[in-house]
């Protein structure tokens, strides 16, 4: 009995999850509005149609989200002229924010570092829960990817995505002569 209630389990689990899957593919990715480190509002929305965009949350604590910002910040070095946008979301609160710079400063990062000071995007719109929780949407806001954690690995999954959503240059006005 005990073992028919676990597989039970299981394939219920394995279902929630496989739907979930499915069904964030169509959903939009919740738009929010928050601070850069200077203070300067970074909204989400304003960001679409240029290309895919990757959101993470993280915190300076976080050792897998340090490494995922690490190797992400190379894939947006690599993609950002072609449209990639990084948005990297700390919710530490404002207390932090000396500690966040330096480890800003320290590796490099180029892409919209972005201050959620009480949680809020994280908890209530992304209903994170664990940290690193990344997001990446196409150009047009549509979720295609989430994922709770970071991995080696994961990246390759992540920038084949990307790639698969840049958006082309218009070639339309390029000469036809051969």
């Amino acid at each position: 009995m005990l073992n028919t209630m676990t597989k039970l389990l299981g394939a219920f689990i394995i279902f929630s999850i496989v739907a979930n899957a499915q069904d964030i593919k169509t959903k939009m990715a919740p738009d929010f509005s928050l601070p850069d480190m200077e203070g300067k509002i970074v909204r989400l929305y304003d960001q679409l149609g240029t290309g895919p965009i990757y959101i993470t949350f993280w915190a300076t604590w976080c050792k897998p989200c340090l490494e995922e910002m690490k190797i992400i910040q190379r894939i947006y070095e690599k993609y950002q002229s072609k449209g990639l946008r990084v948005l990297a979301i700390n919710n530490e609160g404002p207390k932090a924010m000396s500690k966040i710079k330096s480890y800003v400063k320290s590796n490099n990062w180029t892409f919209d570092i972005l201050i959620d000071k009480d949680g809020e995007v994280f908890r209530r719109k992304y209903k994170g829960f664990a940290q690193p929780y990344s997001v990446l949407t196409d150009p047009e806001g549509k979720i295609l990817f989430s994922s709770i954690g970071f991995k080696p690995g994961d990246e390759v999954k992540i920038e084949n995505i990307i790639v698969a959503n840049l958006v082309a240059p218009d070639t339309s006005k390029a000469g036809t002569e051969e």
